[in-house]
């Protein structure tokens, strides 16, 4: 097909330069294309709400593992990975709980995480993320012997609720952005 358009583009060109007239070349069979839509640079503020809702995720993929195998490993560097203190130093707390009751997670969370608030321009910028929470389908359950795979779970709790959490940029740290502070809010339900 090439090789047909560039013998027909060959001859048109002979003939126009023999005869001294212009011809135009034949019409391209590809119409030009045009976008469908304009595509937007990201900005940096984009660039950082993506890098800390990775962050975010990463801590809840990390933290969700320790918490159904609590005593499986230390925890310590995986969780360091999106975690800094104070939340690292909280969160290997409530992991070092689960294993010594003994017990751990089964189910999981459903969650509905969004961005709240940008600050870029502070020494450490940080983005504020707002969870919504629903342990509907995630329970604790006993590993102590005599009573393994009994729930534990507290009936007085809230099972939906809003999760707050402080992801901050270290540029100490290769610029990272790393979970910094997690805050429970029970008394609003989501």
């Amino acid at each position: 097909m090439k090789s047909k358009f560039l013998i027909t583009l060959l001859a048109v060109g002979t003939v126009a330069a023999c005869s001294g007239e212009r011809v135009a070349p034949p019409p391209s069979s590809a119409a030009p294309s045009t976008p469908s839509s304009v595509s937007r640079v990201p900005t940096a503020e984009d660039l950082a709400k993506q890098k800390a809702l990775e962050a975010y995720e990463g801590y809840w993929r990390v933290s969700t593992a320790a918490e159904k195998a609590p005593r499986s490993k230390d925890w310590r560097s995986d969780l360091g990975e999106y975690l800094v203190d104070p939340e690292l130093t909280r969160h290997l707390a409530e992991i070092q709980n689960l294993a010594s009751v003994p017990s751990h997670m089964e189910g999981e969370y459903r969650r509905a995480p969004a961005v709240t608030a940008v600050s870029l321009h502070e020494q450490d910028p940080r983005i504020k993320i707002t969870d919504c929470l629903d342990r509907t389908h995630l329970h604790l359950v006993s590993d102590k012997p005599g009573d393994q795979g009994q729930v534990l779970d507290n009936p007085d709790q809230p099972r939906r609720y809003e999760f707050r959490a402080e992801v901050v940029r270290y540029a100490s740290l290769s610029d990272r952005w790393l979970v910094q502070v997690v805050e429970v809010a029970l008394d609003k339900p989501c």
